[in-house]
């Protein structure tokens, strides 16, 4: 191998170190229940993505690297969240609200005009604006903090709240039933994020579709923040 030959070697050797960046780790529910899988899914995108840092303890630190320095911020982010991957010894508190009232915050007044506000964003819900259960979105979820398994946080029901107040949390947070698309295939659930309890957050409805056995966000729609 002459010379110049190592040389092209070492470069192309550096630039593949280089491109290959971490890629920040998923979390795919292995739960046989799509109900209970589709929520473990979406929580494992909306932590670090939704609620943003919150679930790294660091948050003041992070939210410095996003406005000077845009990639060292992701590159922060992902090793940080890759270093506390099912380390539950390392994870922040989440608390799922699932009893407090029967209907969610969606939109405004009555279930009808709940409906009707859903039926006049006709691209975002086009393959559900026929669907008889669109009506779920306005109706919370019951599912509890027991039937969460994620690798990021621990899930715990608002009724412990009080009982964790000097530990690190992500907030509370609640979900509407689930409106399925004919197919399966797509879906859409309303969230409620509250940065701590009886405290601002904002809310949105989450598009999802199922790929490769796991159900990825496909669009969002924020609803409101306060």
């Amino acid at each position: 191998m002459n010379f110049k030959t190592k040389i092209v070697m070492i470069l192309l050797s550096s630039l593949l170190i280089t491109n290959c960046k971490e890629e920040m780790k998923i979390c795919v529910s292995q739960s046989t229940d799509t109900n209970v899988k589709l929520y473990n899914d979406l929580t494992d995108q909306l932590i670090p993505y939704f609620f943003r840092e919150d679930y790294l303890g660091e948050k003041k630190y992070f939210d410095s690297l996003r406005v000077h320095n845009d990639d060292l911020y992701i590159e922060e982010k992902t090793k940080a969240h890759n270093e506390i991957f099912n380390h539950p010894e390392k994870f922040c508190n989440l608390y799922i609200d699932s009893t407090k009232s029967k209907n969610t915050d969606f939109a405004a007044d009555s279930i009808e005009d709940n409906i009707k506000y859903i039926e006049r964003k006709k691209d975002f819900f086009k393959d559900f604006s026929n669907s008889p259960d669109i009506k779920n979105l306005s109706i919370r979820s019951t599912i509890k903090a027991n039937q969460f398994n994620l690798c990021t946080a621990k899930v715990l029901d608002l009724a412990e709240y009080d009982k964790h107040t000097n530990e690190c949390e992500i907030g509370v947070v609640y979900f509407s039933e689930i409106v399925f698309d004919p197919s399966k295939k797509r879906a859409l659930v309303f969230v409620d994020h509250r940065i701590k309890k009886d405290y601002y957050g904002r809310n949105a409805v989450f598009k999802l579709r199922l790929h490769d056995n796991y159900w990825e966000i496909e669009d969002v729609m924020l609803v409101s923040t306060s």
